[in-house]
């Protein structure tokens, strides 16, 4: 049994982590998703991406203690949860992190790689490594310094104290916070919202956004098919149907 489900709704794929008790990450686990990734990058069929927690209350609490402690080369160590982070924060269709319970350590990496999380109003987020000897190593201290400015990131990751969803929200470490119930159909419609957009256009502000060349992404844009068929719609007062890449 692997420690990811995958399941598709229309154009929207949703991969699931699945690794009892604690849903915690191991080498397999980080391998079966690098594979699910490429998978999905490669579908055309796929126009945006939801990662979750397959297990009530639990989005993902990093890696996997009990397997990595085997492991002494940090270079091993730090790369195997990198890399897999860095091929879904490049994909080119958007993708959403539904954080439906707690995230611990280097399971914000996961959610961070993804272009919006959308939290149950139960998440909480925790960063304990440095009262155990040790500090992230997947990428979660950079990104989260670019992302809620490094006062508040001191705050989480020097103090290990955690995080509820509201205050998630308010520092902008999650765009929006909603009731359990409400967590699926919520990130279901705004999925539903971005597969109608324009890939080209999704995939070129992506690329913006983590930092390409402005210029340049623009210019992928400008003049193309969808551009075309965007501009005319406006013009004519109609939704854009903009052809699957």
């Amino acid at each position: 049994m692997g420690s990811w489900t995958r399941d598709q709704s229309d154009s929207i794929a949703f991969l699931k982590l699945n690794r009892p008790p604690v849903n915690a990450l191991d080498k397999d686990a980080l391998d079966e998703l690098a594979c699910l990734l490429r998978q999905i990058d490669s579908d055309s069929g796929v126009r945006v991406l939801v990662v979750t927690g397959a297990i009530d209350n639990l989005f993902c609490t990093g890696g996997d203690l009990k397997y990595w402690r085997k492991e002494t080369n940090a270079i091993a160590v730090s790369s195997a949860g990198r890399d897999v982070f860095a091929l879904l924060a490049q994909m080119e269709i958007p993708t959403i992190a539904a954080i439906n319970g707690h995230v611990i350590g280097d399971g914000l990496a996961l959610a961070m790689a993804c272009d919006l999380r959308v939290a149950s109003d139960r998440a909480t987020f925790r960063l304990p490594e440095t009262a155990y000897g040790f500090i992230p190593g997947w990428g979660t201290v950079r990104e989260l310094v670019g992302l809620i400015g490094r006062t508040h990131a001191a705050e989480l990751m020097l103090t290990g104290r955690p995080l509820d969803a509201a205050g998630a929200h308010r520092i902008g470490l999650v765009g929006d916070v909603v009731p359990p119930d409400r967590l699926q159909p919520i990130v279901l419609e705004r999925s539903l919202a971005l597969s109608s957009f324009s890939g080209t256009a999704l995939a070129a502000m992506k690329c913006a956004l983590r930092g390409g060349d402005e210029v340049a992404c623009f210019e992928r844009v400008w003049g193309s098919s969808d551009w075309h068929e965007g501009i005319d719609a406006l013009l004519e007062k109609r939704a854009p149907r903009f052809e699957r890449q």
